[in-house]
């Protein structure tokens, strides 16, 4: 079997991989192992092959994954299952930093993922916030505008 057609099944079998596991993370790779099997199919030195390979697998998980988990994100959140949680009010429980994707936060007794919606925005354990949109399953949050409707738990 020659190599171009071996780096065909590897990137067949990593497509096929993405498409079982959605997490972006496979299709990258892929990408890159359809490059090298036309770079090998063209006669390329290998040293050139791989570090193409490398530099498309890097640029697609740094430039499109984001962007395909974003409308991934969006597409899940088009069901109104979760903006009962809209509005309301809550608390702190992990630190809240986009930078980090990091956070936790406790309304009503339930733990939600959390992001603010302001990226440059971080809170702090203890932390009042009010949610302001839900993407997916992470609600994300703002400093509250309003607490005196909503209980929050000090």
């Amino acid at each position: 079997m020659s190599t171009p057609v071996i780096w065909l099944l590897v990137a067949a079998a990593l497509a096929l991989g993405e498409i079982v596991t959605e997490s972006f993370f496979l299709a990258p790779l892929a990408a890159a192992a359809v490059v090298m099997a036309l770079g090998t199919l063209l006669g390329g030195e290998i040293v050139l092959v791989t570090l193409a390979a490398a530099v498309v697998a890097v640029v697609t998980l740094l430039v499109l994954r984001p962007l395909l988990r974003r409308e991934r994100l969006d597409f899940a959140a088009g069901g109104a299952e979760h903006d009962f949680v809209v509005g309301q009010f809550g608390v702190v429980e992990e630190r809240v930093v986009n930078d980090e994707a990091t956070g936790v936060i406790e309304i009503d007794g339930e733990v939600w993922t959390a992001r603010a919606n302001d990226d440059e925005r971080t809170f702090a354990p203890g932390d009042a916030v009010e949610v302001v949109a839900v993407r997916g399953a992470i609600a994300l949050v703002e400093a509250p505008r309003e607490r005196s409707r909503h209980h929050v738990r000090a």
